[in-house]
């Protein structure tokens, strides 16, 4: 496998722009405490972070600022990136995601198929989902967004216990989300990351005192989205290049997402190979059979997926497998809890 530069970092960050805790100077600080190498702001339908002049490079850490959109019933949640402005807040979910894709900006559907799984889910913070993901325009989606996953399995029983641990419950992404994201990439590539959904709001324990549901700095040691890319990106390089590099890296599917908590994934690799040729994440290789590779940090169970199913399974850091034609994708486990997720490699003689 060719030498890729790889970039991790966290995606979908509120400050106190919008509805966060944090200033960007203090949610900078954290993110470079954590050894993250990019950030992408998500404050709600605003700029303001690009317009104070916080995006790009803050020592080694690169910021990106976009920012999170919705329609009217604060619905359909849209993480934006690459706009100079944001969109008018009357347009429908229909209609800015078709303008992002005519604009050739990204998009991220956030949360998307959020729920509340229990009657006793904490009051006030009822699911913020969508209505469907069939839209052609859809390329990319949040698989894993941490805030979501932890409001979903937080009740009224449990929330005490979930406030001071706040990563002990990250098991899996959505079985249901995952289905439709396999299915969909069975018809056309639809790119997945890993967010964290971070506000760090302030919640009172037992009255007494506040206590930020998940802080950024630990929330910075969560689901981490990581790039890869021959290129690398360099400080005396303008902001527009960096920043369209990372929008074009998402884009392609060359990403996978991780779970910090289970463990550092840097150095995971998934490619497929046939002779000389090898494709990455996100590729196509136009073949009738090929062999599926991947390594591992440390060993985990390795579960790959062909057309939505798993084919194989085995705990490993090295795995080597040959496939015939399919859409393929492989997914960690360490602990009995999702670690590594990798985007679809698809291998197709024809189309």
């Amino acid at each position: 496998m060719k030498e890729l530069r790889e970039y991790i970092g966290c995606i979908h960050v509120h400050s106190v722009y919008s509805d966060g805790s944090g200033t960007y100077p203090e949610i900078i600080h954290d993110a470079q405490s954590a050894g993250l190498d990019y950030l992408m702001m998500s404050d709600h339908m605003n700029l303001k972070g690009r317009e104070e002049g916080f995006a790009g490079w803050h020592g080694n850490l690169f910021v990106s600022v976009g920012y999170e959109m919705n329609d009217a019933d604060d619905r359909h949640h849209y993480l934006i990136f690459g706009l100079d402005n944001a969109l008018s807040s009357e347009l429908t979910h229909e209609q800015y995601i078709k303008v992002v894709k005519e604009k050739k900006a990204l998009g991220i559907a956030a949360h998307p198929f959020e729920e509340r799984i229990s009657r006793s889910a904490l009051p006030g913070y009822p699911a913020i989902t969508w209505s469907s993901l069939d839209y052609p325009e859809i390329e990319t989606i949040e698989l894993w967004n941490m805030m979501s996953h932890w409001l979903e399995l937080t009740t009224m029983k449990n929330v005490l216990w979930n406030v001071v641990h706040p990563r002990s419950f990250s098991t899996f992404p959505s079985k249901k989300l995952i289905d439709w994201w396999d299915n969909a990439n069975l018809v056309r590539k639809v790119t997945a990351i890993g967010s964290i959904d971070v506000h760090a709001t302030k919640f009172k324990i037992l009255c007494l005192f506040p206590k930020a549901i998940f802080d950024y700095k630990v929330m910075f040691k969560s689901i981490r989205t990581h790039l890869l890319t021959n290129e690398e990106w360099k400080q005396s390089d303008p902001l527009e290049k960096t920043e369209a590099e990372i929008r074009k890296i998402i884009s392609s599917g060359n990403c996978f997402f991780s779970n910090y908590r289970r463990g550092d994934a840097k150095g995971f690799r998934m490619w497929a190979e046939n002779g000389s040729e090898l494709i990455g994440m996100g590729e196509t290789g136009h073949w009738k059979s090929a062999t599926v590779r991947a390594i591992l940090p440390k060993k985990a169970v390795c579960r790959l997926i062909r057309n939505g199913q798993p084919v194989f399974e085995q705990k490993t850091d090295n795995l080597e497998i040959k496939v015939d034609e399919g859409v393929y994708r492989l997914e960690a486990e360490k602990d009995h809890r999702g670690w590594i997720y990798s985007n679809h490699i698809r291998i197709k003689e024809n189309g």
